[in-house]
């Protein structure tokens, strides 16, 4: 008999079940895909394990059919989905779901081919005379390097290969010592797995420290690099490419055939270098010694389907249950990643110690002393020394403006009492496409000519807040000749290699392209707005957008130059002109411990119909000490009677607040229960 993990089953079901193995599928094996009979339907399943007799007397229905006898989920794996599952109170089949791509019987056939002629021509150079045997002398009996222990504040030098040629110039990852400890470490079987955490000074691109530690790895190890966007994941590749690195990318935006060959190419270990985004996390590389994680507080690295995993969670398992070393990189510090270091769970790999203007630009805010110096100028929305930076930076080559919306003006207020327009069917903001264009709704559709705000009757209005759009046209009424391009939005992105010598960037955070060739100069606008979104973490968001930005940027010894337009005296802008500071961090996490809030609290959101929603509270059995906060209505003109309840926990206790709920779901479905209900573990926009 075998024992079958079911995909995506009810949650009251989600168990092994037994099945009779017959001599048709008698080549099932652990980690094949299987077809079955469950509950009347045809039902995909995982084969966990044989064995000689079933553990029930009753009469085992037989397994249907072998979809594959490719080993698409290996042992290891399934424990990360299970451990994945426990963590997100959520259903391994559901998260065996977001691990494995729909197998495509043509590139299956197509690949086992190509594997086959794989497999001769090697057999063909094992029969040649001549083969050279590989040098282990300096390495031990498993043929890895003598490990290296790696501590939080280790500045273990790099360990060269034997003959190799050094660098004519320093390699960005030599600047962060603590790196070769660990990359010396990674695939180690013995002793503690390598974990760190690195925030990158502005002059060091991601690609290349990344890049860095991929290739310093032993021969015959497997490297994972996960990073949100997939115009990330093509800048890793470029670089690996031009190093002469092979390497597969696994992303989900490939067609069905293509994404399966490639995750077959890496199943069998054809190339041992993967990268990807969010949907490559489960990735099935062969000995796997090296998990690299970009920007890990990026919104597209948090899964929209149940069980809504964050990657960061994914990757943690695999460290833990494959023991693989994990590096989070990023240009500004996270959260998260800061209360795990605080814990002692990564390791903070700090640069070597550089002068400021060597590793970032000049960063400069618009204070009080810059508006009173330029009069009634220095209060509007560009000021006359924005316009002075954007000039000396097109004498030097392109420069990059950030603006927090896309559109026009995507925000209107009355002009007189400054309530906001909204849409009298909908209730949506209003916004404007053009100059003196009519007033729209991006919701319905609507186009109100008319308008008179419900507050004081007036009809004159004003925009709130400026979209790329109508920045973009004000650069050009005042940059006539420059090339101007905006990326974002309606307009698209902008790929790297289409920006303009001394051109003007107009682009929304994470829509900014990255030239080989950095921008001399940044402008920063409306940093208030940016700051005022209705969010707990609106502040660290900022600060992240504006460091991906910066570090687009060149260093001010090659002239290179940021401006921030906004509250200069506000904590969040005064970071960014900070060298190496954590002052603001240290705030916010002080801050948020005294509030109880994430992360020194574990929060679960439950959302549903309000019937149900309250039926989950009263039947659920949370730990003790679990604050529970609602059910509270929703609101909006599609929650109509839903609901929201929010619990808290402390981080020690968050398994049992974890088991809580992934038991309560489960007994909502066994019973049959009304109503749709959805229940996530730390979600990002909980408050």
């Amino acid at each position: 008999m075998a024992s079958v993990r079911l995909v995506g089953v009810l949650p009251h079901l989600d168990r092994p079940f037994e099945y009779a193995v017959t001599p048709a599928t008698a080549a099932a094996g652990p980690g094949m895909r299987v077809r079955v009979r469950f509950s009347g339907k045809d039902t995909e399943g995982i084969v966990l394990g044989r064995h000689a007799a079933p553990t029930t007397d009753r009469a085992l229905a037989p397994l249907h059919r072998l979809v594959s006898e490719d080993v698409v989920v290996p042992p290891a794996l399934m424990r990360v989905c299970e451990e994945v599952a426990e963590r997100s109170a959520g259903t391994v089949g559901d998260v065996l779901r977001l691990a494995l791509p729909p197998r495509h019987a043509r590139a299956e056939k197509a690949d086992r081919a190509v594997e086959v002629k794989e497999r001769e021509a090697a057999s063909l150079a094992e029969a040649e005379p001549g083969g050279a045997e590989p040098d282990t002398s300096d390495a031990d009996e498993s043929g890895v390097p003598e490990a290296v222990e790696l501590d939080a504040g280790e500045s273990a030098p790099a360990v060269p290969e034997v003959g190799a040629e050094q660098p004519a110039h320093p390699r960005p990852g030599d600047r962060y010592p603590g790196l070769a400890a660990l990359i010396t470490r990674a695939g180690i079987s013995e002793g503690p797995v390598p974990r760190a955490s690195i925030t990158l000074d502005a002059a060091d691109s991601w690609t290349e420290v990344a890049a860095d530690a991929i290739g310093d790895l032993a021969a015959g190890k497997g490297a994972l690099a996960i990073a949100p966007d997939q115009r990330d994941v093509a800048r890793l590749s470029r670089v690996l490419t031009e190093r002469g690195i092979d390497h597969e990318i696994l992303a989900g935006t490939e067609g069905p055939e293509k994404r399966y060959r490639t995750f077959r190419r890496i199943l069998r270990g054809s190339t041992r270098v993967v990268l990807g985004n969010r949907s490559a996390a489960f990735a099935p590389v062969q000995d796997l010694a090296l998990v690299i994680c970009w920007d890990e507080a990026d919104d597209l690295l948090e899964e929209p389907r149940a069980p809504y995993p964050h990657t960061r969670t994914v990757l943690q398992c695999r460290s833990a249950e494959e023991r693989c070393a994990l590096l989070f990189l990023s240009a500004s510090d996270s959260v998260t990643l800061r209360a795990l270091s605080d814990l002692g769970y990564l390791a903070r790999l700090e640069p070597l110690p550089a002068s400021g203007t060597a590793v970032r630009p000049r960063i400069v805010a618009m204070d009080e002393y810059l508006r009173e110096r330029e009069g009634a100028s220095g209060r509007s929305r560009l000021p006359q020394e924005a316009m002075r930076v954007i000039r000396r930076g097109l004498e030097r080559g392109s420069v990059l403006v950030q603006v927090p919306r896309s559109g026009y003006s995507p925000a209107i207020a009355c002009t007189f009492c400054r309530t906001r327009a909204q849409c009298p069917h909908c209730s949506a903001p209003l916004s404007q496409n053009g100059r003196g264009g009519p007033l729209h709704c991006r919701v319905c559709g609507r186009r109100e000519d008319g308008y008179r705000c419900p507050e004081c009757d007036r009809t004159e209005v004003r925009a709130m807040v400026i979209g790329s759009t109508r920045t973009a046209e004000e650069l050009h009424r005042a940059f006539p000749e420059a090339t101007l391009k905006v990326a974002g939005g309606a307009h698209g992105a902008l790929e790297d290699d289409a920006v303009p010598d001394r051109a003007i960037i107009v682009a929304t955070p994470g829509a900014e392209p990255a030239p080989r060739t950095r921008y001399a100069a940044c402008l920063l606008l409306d940093a208030d707005a940016l700051l005022g979104r209705a969010a707990f973490d609106a502040d660290v968001e900022a600060v992240r957008r504006w460091r991906g930005a910066i570090s687009l940027v060149a260093s001010a010894d090659e002239g290179g130059e940021v401006l921030i337009v906004g509250t200069s005296t506000l904590p969040a802008i005064r970071d960014l002109v900070a060298h190496r500071s954590s002052f603001f961090l240290d705030r916010v996490l002080a801050d948020r411990q005294e509030l109880d809030l994430p992360p020194f609290r574990r929060v679960a959101e439950i959302v549903g119909d309000r019937e149900a929603c309250r039926a989950f509270l009263e039947s659920v059995e949370l730990p003790d000490a679990t604050d529970v906060f609602g059910p509270v209505d929703l609101e909006g003109p599609d929650a109509a009677d839903r609901a929201r309840a929010v619990v808290r926990i402390e981080p020690a206790r968050s398994r049992e607040l974890a088991a809580a709920l992934r038991a309560g779901v489960a007994a909502r479905s066994a019973r049959k229960a009304r109503g749709s209900l959805r229940v996530r573990l730390d979600p990002p926009d909980v408050f």
